[in-house]
């Protein structure tokens, strides 16, 4: 008796799936950002990996029934990066590198829909690729220096078709939820914005006929920033007296003198002005409001009279923290 035995073999291509994960973030960081910037320009940020990352897939076009929810959420009570003395600065998270994208806090944000994980190339190839984040800071905040800091918990819901066969029928759905943090940071740097008129005494025939200027400074620093303010000696000083030279190497002394008074305004130590000592608003700074210090600048009577001429000489004002 005979048995005819068919045999079938299906030699089938091996299947390439979308492998993803939920994984630690890199830290989205606007670096070192003067005060006076942070509140009037908005800042830039962003990081590479926002927790999840894909590997492979047979499919690049998502189905209306798939999903990659994340959903950022912040310490409770915290509306953006805190700094050391309770100021915040707030913050947008962006789902791509646009702003017509932006991500609300605490609410799931589908990654599947606009196209954005298509165009990120995530479950195409077989290389590794992370989600990124952009962020932008809002302009307005007058804040004080320091670090600013605000750790998200990033909660990671998706749901993947990683590949259709015959009529359509899904091969294989991938479901996959997970937490983890990300660190948005950004450090605040001590500025101040000066306004300093130039210094003019006129025309006179001898050092006796040259009249006293009164004029000032304004400084408008950092928030709660104590500073102190120096004039050094100029470019000619001589026995402890700034001098203005002429083009035929002749010398004129004259000097600046704090406020109202006959005390020299120097460069180091107690010859400074310290932000305290401010003629108006006298104090830390504030961030937006002017602080003034006042000075009387005069030619010394005691010298002989140079020749004539035009005499000049530039003095650095500086502010330290």
């Amino acid at each position: 008796m005979r048995r005819l035995l068919s045999l079938l073999a299906v030699l089938a291509s091996p299947q390439v799936h979308a492998l993803c994960s939920v994984i630690d973030t890199a830290p989205a960081s606007f670096g070192s950002v003067s005060s006076t910037l942070v509140r009037t320009t908005v800042q830039s940020a962003s990081t590479l990996n926002g927790g999840l990352q894909c590997t492979g897939s047979l499919v690049s076009l998502l189905a209306s029934d798939d999903h990659f929810y994340a959903t950022f959420t912040p310490p409770a009570g915290s509306t953006g990066l805190l700094g050391p003395t309770g100021d915040v600065i707030g913050y947008t998270l962006y789902a791509n590198n646009t702003t017509n994208y932006p991500i609300a806090r605490s609410l799931p944000y589908d990654f599947a829909r606009n196209g954005i994980l298509d165009a990120l190339g995530l479950l195409n190839g077989t290389t590794p690729k992370s989600v990124p984040l952009y962020l932008k800071s809002l302009s307005g905040s007058n804040v004080a220096a320091g670090l600013y800091q605000e750790v998200l918990t990033v909660y990671w819901n998706i749901s993947y078709c990683w590949g259709i066969g015959i009529g359509s029928i899904c091969l294989g759905r991938q479901n996959l939820t997970g937490t983890t943090s990300l660190t948005v940071s950004l450090t605040v740097t001590n500025d101040c914005q000066i306004t300093s008129p130039n210094i003019s005494f006129g025309s006179a025939p001898v050092v006796g006929g040259f009249s006293t200027v009164n004029s000032n400074v304004n400084v408008s620093c950092t928030k709660g920033s104590n500073y102190t303010v120096g004039l050094n000696d100029g470019q000619n000083v001589s026995a402890g007296r700034r001098r203005m030279k002429s083009a035929a190497n002749n010398y004129l002394a004259y000097d600046i003198f704090k406020s109202a008074g006959s005390v020299r305004w120097g460069s180091v130590t107690t010859a400074r002005r310290a932000s305290s000592d401010a003629d108006i608003n006298p104090g830390a700074g504030t961030g937006t409001g002017s602080q003034i210090f006042n000075y009387n600048a005069k030619v010394y009577t005691d010298q002989a009279t140079p020749p004539a001429g035009t005499y000049l000489d530039n003095v650095i004002l500086d502010v330290q923290f």
